[in-house]
């Protein structure tokens, strides 16, 4: 069997999407792409980096396989397994202890399937993965030209990129500031706080500078960009699948990260949640191809009974692998 299997996936913002490429000082800026327009100009296009994406797949991925082999609650996973299921494991170099031996490769993806795809390390090297995933670029007039055209149709009128980002600001607060909460402090620590805040006041009279910042409080205001939530976002995925197992773990993947997705930052404030407006599933077989309509929600129920029954059936022996290996 050999299958390059496909998804056109446009994603929509639940919430804010916060996530960033650099910061400037307390000024955290949004990820983007830099993309020529048909005019032969130069624009930067907000966008989700196929890494990120990637590491939601594999996590996705651990869970899956966690939860069919009966270790999801177990409790019983070493560093390394869970450095193997969850980062792909790490290159260490020859005679080190910590790594997988390259003649373990072939057992250790078939007793724990999703490395096959997405790749892991043995031994001083990097076996790489059958999996392309690409960034997740927002749908707007500077890409039109460059998504799918079903896509540009299916989000209907489409702004310019700068429309979709919004500035967030917030502050981290200093609670030594609150004179009631200074009251919970022991007497020394009390004493060393005023004598803080005398100092601040003394120097921002006197005008001394490096005084006042030294004796400064630990409050920050702090702002950041986010893509707003409504916008839409064009993104791509396939497989190379040399079996019928290939193909159902890839399902079961695309699935149960499309379940609940989350990109970016900030997600411990609601940031991040993205959801499949529509997809569309392409086969490239030798030599026809076929596109269709698909569910990716519905992936992970519908799909993975071939992926339960292999990873269940070899249970044992992949608690026996995981507790051995060294990634």
């Amino acid at each position: 069997m050999y299958e390059v299997k496909a998804f056109e996936v446009l994603l929509e913002a639940v919430s804010p999407v916060a996530h960033h490429h650099e910061v400037f000082g307390n000024h955290a800026v949004i990820a983007r792409r830099k993309v020529r327009l048909p005019s032969g100009e130069w624009a930067h296009v907000p966008a989700v980096s196929g890494d990120a994406l990637r590491h939601g797949m594999r996590e996705a991925a651990a869970y899956a396989f966690l939860d069919a082999a009966g270790l999801l609650d177990a409790g019983q996973l070493t560093e390394a397994a869970l450095r193997l299921l969850f980062s792909g494991g790490m290159v260490t170099g020859v005679g080190d202890a910590a790594n997988i031996r390259l003649d373990d490769y072939r057992t250790m993806v078939d007793l724990v399937p999703p490395l096959a795809l997405l790749g892991g390390c043995a031994s001083n090297r990097v076996i790489p993965g059958r999996m392309v995933v690409e960034d997740a670029m927002l749908v707007c007039e500077e890409s039109r030209h460059l998504v799918p055209a079903w896509m540009v149709e299916r989000a209907g009128a489409v702004s310019g990129a700068r429309g979709h980002i919004e500035t967030h600001q917030r502050v981290r607060m200093d609670a030594t500031l609150d004179p009631g909460k200074r009251k919970l402090l022991a007497d020394v620590a009390t004493r060393q706080i005023e004598g803080k805040m005398r100092k601040s006041e003394d120097a921002h009279e006197v005008g001394n500078a490096i005084e006042k910042e030294e004796a400064k409080s630990s409050m920050m205001p702090r702002t950041f960009e986010a893509i707003a939530a409504g916008s839409l976002f064009s993104w791509r995925i396939q497989a190379t699948c040399l079996s019928e197992l290939d193909a159902d773990c890839f399902m079961v993947m695309l699935g149960t990260f499309m379940s609940e997705a989350r990109v970016g930052g900030k997600r411990g404030t609601g940031f991040g949640h993205v959801r499949p407006v529509e997809a569309r599933g392409i086969l490239f077989r030798r030599p026809s191809d076929s596109c269709d309509a698909v569910d990716v929600t519905a992936l992970g129920t519908t799909v993975g009974t071939l992926f339960r029954t292999h990873v269940k059936d070899r249970a044992e022996k992949a608690r026996e692998f995981l507790k051995g290996v060294n990634a």
